[in-house]
């Protein structure tokens, strides 16, 4: 097959990062792939990932030249703008599978607004149309207060919950790979073509098991864009709470780090008493490699889970570390004895509970830690999620003929004044899917 995959390709995009081992084994299966770059700017991203693929960008490849060129041409879906921008160069032009990587598309949409100058009217008419009225009133008060854009931003709210803008690009793809079950119904009621969950890849250092003996101390790891959606502040709070904890825990912070929050956090130890937090911000390969090494328990909470698939989670499982989840989204998908999962509130005195258990037992650190290993080696790996997306994209393109007369067919009843919710619209829905059979 001859594929185009359009993604962020720059060394700073995890999802760049997974394109580029999903690629490589395409190519190895004999497939055609050509890679299109999504950045906004291509010369703001820094080196790229190597790679045998030609390797083009959005603004010099034409959406009619794509489509001519290519028996299917691949989306990477994600929730910045400024690295996935080039997907809406095609998506409404050319027949797309696309893959969404993040579940929260909210940042993204508000962006493209953003950077566009579209303004408010535009802005409300795609929430409109992709949530009918009952999304408007939250709309209204994210459109005007700058920090709600963030998905904790509303506290009596959560974006995450009401408008996520899943649906706003999931509609307009002939096709949808998502890498959990929970946000899988959304897009199937938006995607009119075959959609299927599959398993993200992240492939990882070779990480040394636990070393052990390293007498009292216990360290607790969280990595990742260390934003309030990590909930590093429960853990803090959790730990200066216990005697115990306070006593044998260290808190690693790894990762890209405002001054804001770092101040924040700051603010937090000196409050509850706890000083054993070091805030290492962004580090190398190498570096984050040695800090996963050095961890005993990695904490990955999220409140709410935003993106498709956590990254930092599928490497603290591969590395034969204990990791923290909390009992949503992505997380559910996790064995519950091979994880340490709290309610999707985070509540502080669950997370304690959750600690202590963890700190005073290292035989159940170790031994949860390499079942999950065995488990997520198995669960996320390369070969598998590239079989997952090369079966997709045949069902899309078997897909292409029922989705282009559907298409037809729809632009025709608007002409007649039919409306989307007619009951016409739902018979000739099944009229179709029982002379051409289903594409789900």
């Amino acid at each position: 097959m001859r594929i185009a995959w359009v993604t962020p390709f720059s060394q700073r995009s995890a999802i760049g990062r997974v394109s580029a081992t999903a690629t490589q084994i395409l190519g190895e299966r004999g497939h055609e792939v050509r890679i299109i770059r999504s950045e906004l700017d291509a010369t703001d991203g820094g080196a790229i990932y190597p790679t045998k693929c030609t390797v083009s960008w959005w603004h010099d490849l034409p959406a009619h030249e794509l489509e001519q060129t290519s028996d299917a041409v691949v989306l990477n879906i994600g929730d910045n703008y400024h690295f996935h921008a080039g997907v809406l160069a095609y998506i409404d032009v050319v027949p797309c599978l696309g893959i969404f990587h993040d579940f929260y598309l909210y940042n993204f949409f508000h962006e493209w607004i953003v950077v566009n100058g579209l303004g408010e009217d535009v802005y409300k008419r795609e929430i409109r149309m992709t949530y009918g009225e009952l999304g408007l009133d939250i709309a209204d008060r994210a459109w005007r207060n700058d920090t709600a854009i963030a998905p904790h931003g509303l506290a009596d709210q959560d974006i995450a919950d009401v408008l996520p803008m899943t649906e706003w690009l999931a509609g307009r793809c002939g096709a949808a790979i998502g890498h959990s079950r929970f946000y899988f119904d959304r897009l199937t009621e938006s995607c009119p073509g075959p959609v299927a969950v599959t398993p993200l890849c992240f492939e990882t250092a070779d990480i040394a098991p636990p070393a052990g003996g390293r007498g009292d101390e216990v360290v607790v790891t969280t990595v990742g864009i260390l934003n309030p959606n990590k909930c590093v502040d429960a853990v803090i709070k959790a730990i200066a709470s216990s005697p115990n904890l306070k006593r044998r825990c260290r808190y690693r912070l790894v990762g890209a780090i405002s001054e804001d929050e770092r101040n924040r956090l700051a603010a937090l130890c000196e409050e509850t008493g706890y000083s054993r937090v070091d805030i290492l911000g962004e580090v190398n390969d190498a570096a984050l490699a040695a800090e996963l090494e050095r961890a005993d328990i990695l904490s990955c909470l999220r409140k709410p889970v935003i993106e498709g698939a956590s990254a930092s989670a599928i490497e603290g499982m591969k590395s034969g570390r204990p990791i923290i989840v909390p009992e949503a989204g992505f997380f559910l998908d996790l064995p519950d004895d091979l994880v340490f999962k709290v309610p999707r509130s985070i509540e502080v005195r669950a997370l304690a509970e959750v600690l202590e258990r963890l700190v005073s037992n290292e035989t159940l650190r170790r031994e949860t830690g390499a079942k999950a290993r065995e488990w997520a080696l198995n669960a996320f790996s390369a070969e598998g999620y590239v079989n997952g997306i090369e079966s997709l994209i045949k069902r899309f393109i078997e897909a292409k003929p029922l989705l282009a007369l559907g298409e037809r067919l729809g632009r025709q009843l608007a002409a007649l004044g039919i409306a989307a919710d007619d009951p016409a619209i739902g018979r000739l829905a099944q009229a179709m899917d029982d002379l051409f059979g289903t594409t789900r």
